[in-house]
């Protein structure tokens, strides 16, 4: 039997679930697949929505969480997150690439008063609203004075 490069990449960085012993359920809650529209903000007040997906899973021996959304025509993202209980009770590391706009975000993520805040220095991104089959994402950035400027949402619901 040969197996597929891309069959074998998936099957070696996918996992069916958290590996026993490993708390992922602050992003593993998210497990499945989802719809949303995307609203990016201009510097001139205007807004664009685009529909998208974005689907999560659990990697790497199960000891973290992965997710891809996709923004047909603009992107294709990527997240790797995994606890860090060196880093504080609580406490995700979470790394973003994005090859289509050429970035890359690094993040250290925590749940704050019902919300997961992943806090980047001078990029914040927030799930809010988190229920079973809805939540709301959002993307901000530091502005040099130092106030906060909403650059997109994400209106998710689960499609299964």
């Amino acid at each position: 039997m040969v197996i597929q490069p891309s069959v074998a990449v998936a099957a070696a960085f996918l996992a069916d679930g958290p590996a026993d012993g490993v708390d992922l359920s602050l992003f593993g809650q998210f497990a499945g697949s989802w719809l949303l529209d995307c609203t990016e903000y201009g510097l001139d007040g205007s807004s664009t929505v685009r529909p998208g997906e974005w689907h999560f899973g659990y990697a790497l021996g199960g000891r973290a969480t992965t997710d891809v959304w996709i923004l047909p025509g603009v992107e294709h993202g990527v997240s790797l997150r995994f606890p860090d209980p060196v880093a504080g009770a609580g406490v995700w590391r979470s790394t973003w690439v994005g090859p289509g706009r050429r970035r890359t975000h690094t993040f250290l993520a925590s749940p704050v008063e019902g919300e997961i805040v992943l806090d980047g220095g001078d990029l914040r991104w927030t799930f809010s609203d988190i229920e079973i089959d809805a939540f709301r994402w959002s993307n901000q950035a530091q502005q040099p004075d130092g106030t906060w400027r909403l650059q997109q949402t994400f209106r998710v619901w689960r499609q299964n």
